[in-house]
């Protein structure tokens, strides 16, 4: 089930990241979302973000760029979604302030990152959200997406507990994500 889910997601994500037209329609999916998102972690330009599962055309990260100004690395563990997504950040003229990395959450080192954004098809969630967590500074917003209850056997969680204490959590209505929970390490 599990891969099923991000098997449809990529399969959709490389039509947009080759066609504008399908790009901007998928794209209105993510814009209210991730505006909530900057909302909730009060993303400013001089924050350093951080993009765990960017995927062939990673709108979350394109638009938190957009919307904020601020730098963003993007990372995902499938080299061709890298090549993909590389080529679309070429194609948009963001290479100086997106920069897309070959990397897994499990191994990146976020300290310089005073922002960190999951997706929600970050696998295995929990793992890399503690991996995360542990490693970045005192002070680092780490967002979450999490997915509907419903859907949870679609994607890479088994433990909903582990992001109970969050700090505030946005809900997401009509999606397959419920809700975006933020974390601040003190």
């Amino acid at each position: 089930m599990v891969k099923l889910m991000l098997h449809i997601t990529k399969i959709l994500e490389r039509f947009a990241a080759k066609h504008p037209f399908i790009y901007r329609m998928i794209s209105l999916y993510y814009k209210r979302l991730v505006k909530e998102e900057i909302a909730l972690a009060n993303i400013q330009s001089t924050d350093r973000v951080l993009c765990i599962g960017g995927g062939p055309c990673p709108f979350s990260g394109i638009l938190l760029h957009e919307y904020t100004g601020a730098h963003v690395t993007i990372i995902d563990n499938d080299v061709r979604c890298v090549r993909i997504s590389r080529e679309l950040i070429r194609k948009l003229g963001y290479a100086d302030s997106i920069d897309i990395l070959y990397s897994d959450g499990n191994d990146i080192s976020p300290e310089d990152y005073n922002v960190i954004h999951m997706a929600v098809q970050v696998s295995p969630m929990e793992q890399v959200f503690c991996h995360l967590k542990q490693g970045c500074r005192f002070g680092s917003k780490i967002l979450v997406r999490l997915p509907k209850q419903r859907l949870t056997n679609f994607y890479s969680i088994s433990d909903r507990s582990v992001f109970h204490a969050c700090c505030g959590r946005v809900v997401h209505n009509w999606r397959n994500i419920d809700n975006t929970a933020l974390f601040i390490k003190s």
